[in-house]
């Protein structure tokens, strides 16, 4: 008992086991910030791992639209050159080596890329053989567990050759 005789009669009961004991745990545990950080961190992180897989996600399709614009350009060049050469080159021909081209480095795309060569019959230039190429590639999707699918991407361009 010496041990409670300089204390105040208030004091004691903090220290009993008792309905106080209750309310000085809770009260701790409200106080008690240890671990909110893990806490949060796990309610966030989904989030923010979500943006970072569309931020690459966005990243694929833009370098898909740029090649294929630098496919159709390729494709283009080689048509142009080919008909200066004196070499007629049939559509066919123009499809399979823009096909052959997006297959290979640095382009290295999938087999859903796909070109047509189509003729039009009335050119605008007098004098020239107008052909257009129209490429189309689905980009791949970067998390495959996730049921979407990627936008088609389509790049159409005018090949302009001269009737020689």
């Amino acid at each position: 008992m010496d041990r409670f005789r300089n204390w105040w009669p208030g004091e004691l009961q903090h220290y009993e086991a008792g309905a106080d004991l209750m309310s000085r745990t809770s009260g701790n545990l409200v106080k008690d910030q240890s671990g909110s950080t893990i806490v949060e961190f796990a309610i966030l992180a989904p989030a923010i791992i979500g943006l970072l897989f569309g931020v690459f996600q966005v990243g694929i399709g833009m370098q898909a639209q740029n090649a294929l614009r630098s496919i159709a350009q390729e494709t283009s060049r080689f048509a142009v050159v080919e008909y200066q050469k004196g070499n007629e080159i049939t559509d066919a021909t123009i499809e399979t080596w823009a096909e052959t081209a997006a297959a290979t480095a640095p382009y290295l795309l999938n087999n859903t890329f796909d070109a047509t060569v189509t003729s039009v019959p009335t050119p605008r230039v007098a004098g020239t053989f107008e052909k257009t190429i129209t490429l189309t590639y689905t980009p791949p999707a970067v998390v495959p567990l996730v049921n979407w699918v990627s936008p088609q991407l389509t790049f159409s361009r005018p090949i302009i050759v001269l009737d020689e």
